[in-house]
């Protein structure tokens, strides 16, 4: 949650408005799922006994979630023990879901928690800049030019800065041999990164808070794939990250295998790979290593100032620790603990994040060992400013020995300091109020709070930057006594339920608005000067709402009414129906507006309003999005020819929704309708992105589709990536899918035949209508292809040659086949209005006659 977002309130102590206890810049940077850490077993304890004598540390640095060497990572954090951490540059924003339709920030958050996923099972931490993910990107200078160079070099030396690695490793050389502007910007970063940390001259405002720091060494982790012949190249360290470890019952890269597959949002699942897999390491600056990534590092607690007594007692832990009498080590752990509790920094200068992670690592050991238990869980999951939640505490104390709750406390004040010795698995419970400020801000990520600009999210606290999410609350703090010593653990306030396929659920408690508001279509189509019903939906949170309903609308546009008043109960929603009208004036040719919700409470002014967008998919928490509740206008002259169109669904596509808004009547095929359904009466089939790389029945059935174009029908295959079973399969005539694609939203788009019908018919197209185009002009371009087929348009990207594969045109039989590599799953939920008009002439057709048997 944002720093004083909530008060806690305990009910014996009405009039003590305290904040909460927010996570610190230090340690780190896995944060936790929002259900309170699970108790580790044996095996988790031992090798939490055995990682405490380890205070080295590495740093993996790549651009992308999926780009991490999963099996490196799992290494490095489990068997060389070190604190281990994954800098992505980025969040996946501007890649495609093959589990879902959310896409770009969405899609981001998604796969922010995905990274999380796989660092809990590969015992790495996470880091992310600011960078945002603008789609595939050919060169590096393109990247950095967006990004921003020194913006988000600067995050990447805060990273460093914050970390403090002894060595850094990237995925990616600087070459351009990892095939991505992304990933070679990445390793230019990095390699930039590794002087400028220690350099108290470059980014001077980070030091408040850091303290320069220099790595030992750089290196890259050279590429190895599939069956690839052992690196035998000099100077390269060498790494099995296959190896196997008996105390976890598994190799590394069978960890990685787990871990990589939770990328499930870009369909990575990967097998669990057993067998020696030797990786190398090839020096790019600082120290060169001659047999050890570590040559040269202290991996002891020599290094800290202080430390000598840990060692021994960190020791004698690891040999007296018995699985079956695990609390028998505790008092050593805590005289450790007391040792750890005293080490820290000259006053004044920077925390050492070694300590905190290694403080946070021998409480985790400590409270495993006891089998120590400690939530705190709201009634609700959230609740407006102003309000308060009711918050049920519990402490449960698993094993036998003298534990004593000394007290709960609420932020900086005492909620119950009653002194209450633990019986062995007997719940000591209280209950509190939590009360949220009038004032207090809806809960919204750190990086969507503000709009992002051109290249990266924008973000109003520096000191979050590189931080995979906003903090959990920590604001309920146990406080034990453990063998005479005080033992504290922070819960943050979280919701609890039950899903009935899941089992026990948590999420984080959130501050919400007084409503959330949304619209019922993210796109309203106005294909003249006619007035368009716009629908709101609009929820009351947990009290009840009372107030006024408007949309903002850029000038010239009119709603009817200008405003509703209405007056909800708690929890209770309406729909709100506004007929808005474009300008006399508006340009036939295109325009976009943005439009918004705005509410103003009874009493109060109109405030822009928020939607909650819900992610729930199984492998990763539930995301509750608190976003702007906006939508967009697309003003367009447009017209269509036939009227039924079935539709085969891909990934992550809004193609039904932007024919529908242009007055096709849709229907959705399943993979049955496709092999024996009745298609006699459909005028056109379009099959959406990546349909046969997500449905394999599809490819099956292609025969049967043609047959049906053959017949009369037109047949649009949106683009697929080039798998070798789709190569010559897709239209009546051979053509491959290349990996073509022109990548620069803004390329010149040349017209080849100006008389084709896809460009004449219903709608005449111009080079117009490729203005205001995003991310990119299309990907997986036909090349090569049959003579048969005609090519109405071409484009490319600075530097290279001609790509004309973008839409392929011919006729078979009495109808047609279309392939459309152009990125209209982009370009129609960003309202584009030159990509309506040409893709209704791509669905456009006469009436289909034929039948099929």
């Amino acid at each position: 949650m944002h720093r004083h977002e909530l008060v806690l309130v305990p009910v014996r102590a009405q009039s003590a408005l305290v904040l909460l206890v927010l996570a610190l810049l230090y340690p780190p940077i896995a944060f936790a799922l929002p259900e309170p850490p699970p108790v580790l077993d044996a095996a988790g304890i031992r090798q939490g006994l055995e990682r405490m004598e380890v205070t080295g540390s590495a740093l993996f640095v790549a651009a992308h979630p999926d780009d991490e060497n999963t099996a490196f990572l799992a290494w490095l954090a489990n068997g060389r023990k070190v604190r281990t951490a994954y800098l992505s540059m980025t969040r996946g924003d501007g890649g495609q879901n093959l589990i879902g339709s959310d896409t770009g920030i969405l899609l981001g958050a998604i796969r922010t928690q995905e990274l999380l996923t796989a660092r809990r099972i590969d015992g790495a931490g996470q880091y992310f800049t600011r960078a945002l993910d603008f789609g595939f990107s050919k060169t590096p200078e393109e990247t950095l030019d967006l990004w921003g160079r020194e913006r988000i070099l600067g995050d990447v030396v805060r990273v460093i800065r914050t970390f403090r690695p002894d060595v850094i490793i990237t995925r990616f050389p600087t070459d351009g041999g990892g095939g991505h502007g992304h990933h070679t910007a990445s390793a230019i970063l990095a390699e930039e990164a590794f002087a400028a940390a220690a350099d108290p001259a470059r980014f001077p405002e980070q030091l408040t808070t850091l303290a320069p720091w220099q790595a030992k060494r750089l290196v890259w982790n050279v590429f190895r794939f599939g069956a690839s012949a052992p690196d035998t190249t000099p100077g390269r360290v060498r790494v099995d990250v296959g190896a196997y470890d008996a105390l976890l019952g598994r190799s590394y890269s069978e960890m990685a295998g787990e871990s990589r597959s939770q990328h499930k949002s870009q369909g990575f699942g990967s097998a669990e790979r057993r067998g020696s897999f030797v990786n190398t390491l090839e020096p790019r600056l600082g120290e060169r290593a001659t047999d050890d990534l570590f040559d040269g590092v202290d991996l002891t607690w020599g290094r800290v100032k202080g430390g000598e007594r840990l060692p021994a007692l960190l020791a004698k832990a690891r040999k007296e620790f018995r699985p079956d009498a695990p609390e028998a080590i505790v008092p050593t752990l805590m005289e450790a603990r007391g040792i750890l509790a005293r080490l820290g920094p000259v006053p004044g200068a920077p925390a050492d994040p070694l300590l905190a992670a290694r403080r946070d690592d021998l409480d985790e050991i400590i409270r495993s060992c006891l089998g120590l238990w400690a939530e705190a869980i709201a009634g609700a999951p959230g609740a407006t400013a102003g309000g308060d939640l009711r918050v049920a505490t519990s402490a449960l104390l698993r094993r036998p020995t003298g534990v004593t709750l000394t007290r709960v406390e609420i932020g900086d004040g005492p909620a119950n300091a009653v002194p209450r010795i633990l019986g062995v698995n007997l719940a000591a419970t209280d209950t509190f109020r939590l009360a949220i400020p009038a004032d207090a801000a809806p809960t919204v990520p750190y990086w969507l709070a503000s709009p992002p600009d051109d290249g990266a999210f924008v973000v109003a606290d520096p000191t979050l930057i590189g931080q995979p999410e906003n903090a959990p609350a920590r604001g309920v703090r146990f406080t034990f006594d453990i063998a005479g010593r005080p033992f504290t653990l922070d819960r943050p306030v979280v919701y609890r339920w039950t899903d009935p396929v899941q089992g026990e659920r948590y999420r984080d408690a959130q501050v919400m608005p007084p409503v959330t508001i949304r619209f019922d279509q993210a796109v309203t189509l106005f294909p003249d000067l006619s007035a368009r019903l716009v629908r709101v939906v609009v929820t009351a949170a947990d009290r009840p709402a009372r107030g006024a309903a408007a949309l903002s609308l850029p000038t010239g546009w009119t709603s009817t009414p200008a405003a509703v008043t209405i007056a909800l109960a708690a929890a209770a929603e309406t729909t709100l129906a506004f007929r808005v009208a474009p300008p006399p004036d508006a340009r036939g040719a295109g325009e976009t507006a943005r439009i918004a919700a705005t509410f103003a409470p009874e009493g109060a002014a109109a405030r822009p309003a928020l939607k909650r967008q819900e992610l729930d998919y199984a492998h990763i928490p539930l995301q509750s999005l608190l976003l702007p509740a906006e939508a967009r206008l697309v003003r367009a002259d447009l017209r269509i020819a036939g009227a039924r169109v079935g539709y085969v669904m891909g990934s992550g596509d809004a193609g039904p929704d932007a024919l529908r808004q242009m007055g096709f009547a849709i229907t959705l095929l399943s993979d049955d309708d496709v092999e024996q359904g009745d298609l006699a009466g459909l005028d056109a089939i379009v099959v959406g992105v990546r349909a046969y790389n997500t449905r394999p029945r599809l490819l099956q059935a292609q025969k049967r589709l043609l047959d049906w174009v053959e017949k009369g029908g037109r047949l649009v295959v949106q683009y697929n990536t080039a798998e070798n079973g789709l190569q010559d399969k897709l239209g009546p005539f051979p053509f491959k899918v290349s990996r073509e694609r022109v990548t620069v939203e803004g390329a010149a788009m040349r017209i080849l035949l100006p008389g084709h019908p896809l460009l004449t018919a219903p709608n005449r197209i111009g080079v117009d209508d490729f203005a205001g185009w995003v991310q990119e002009r299309g990907l997986y371009y036909a090349s090569p292809w049959d003579a048969r087929y005609e090519t109405p348009l071409s484009a490319n990207d600075p530097g290279e040659p001609a790509r004309d594969g973008g839409l392929l045109y011919a006729r078979h039989g009495k109808g047609t086949f279309v392939y459309a590599a152009h990125a209209f799953f982009r370009q129609l939920p960003a309202g584009v209005p030159g990509a309506y008009r040409l893709f209704a002439n791509l669905v456009s057709a006469a009436p289909a006659t034929a039948a099929l048997p």
